[in-house]
Formats: structure tokens, C-alpha cells, sequence
């Protein structure tokens, strides 16, 4: 994998292919690259909403501890 980052300061740029690559298929991808403030931002808003759920469902929590899967029990049909 080859990954150049640049900010274009003409209409046209070109991008420079390793020479191992030459006679090879290469799919070239070009998309702006958003500001890592954004990303943080984004983050944040996750655990927040992470927050206001376990807040949510705190309540229903339930003891597990002793708790111990028997396989026959549910796969007993009958």
C-alpha cells in the first residue's frame, strides 16, 4: 500500500507510482481528507450517547453471577 497525502495547488497534479508497481493494475482513490477535530467530535458524541444509554438500562441490570448455561435444559423441546 502507497499513501500520499497532498493539497493540490493546481488544477492538474500528478502522483508519483513506486516503480515495483509499474506493469501492474493500480486503482488510484482521491477523496479530501476531513480535519481530525471532526473525528474527535465525532467520538465524543459516541460516548455521550454511550452515557445516556447505560443511564437508560442501569436500572434493569440483573445479577448473573451465579448463573450457569445448562445445554440439555434448553435444548429440551418436549
Amino acid at each position: 500500500m502507497y499513501r500520499q497525502i497532498f493539497i493540490p495547488t493546481m488544477q492538474n497534479n500528478c502522483i508519483s507510482i513506486p516503480p515495483e508497481w509499474y506493469g501492474k493494475k493500480v486503482e488510484v482513490i482521491a477523496f479530501p481528507v476531513s480535519e481530525t477535530e471532526a473525528t474527535t467530535e465525532k467520538q465524543e458524541s459516541i460516548e455521550t450517547k454511550r452515557k445516556e444509554i447505560d443511564e437508560i438500562f442501569d436500572k434493569y441490570l440483573i445479577d448473573l453471577s451465579n448463573f450457569k448455561f445448562d445445554r440439555d435444559e434448553a435444548n429440551n423441546y418436549d
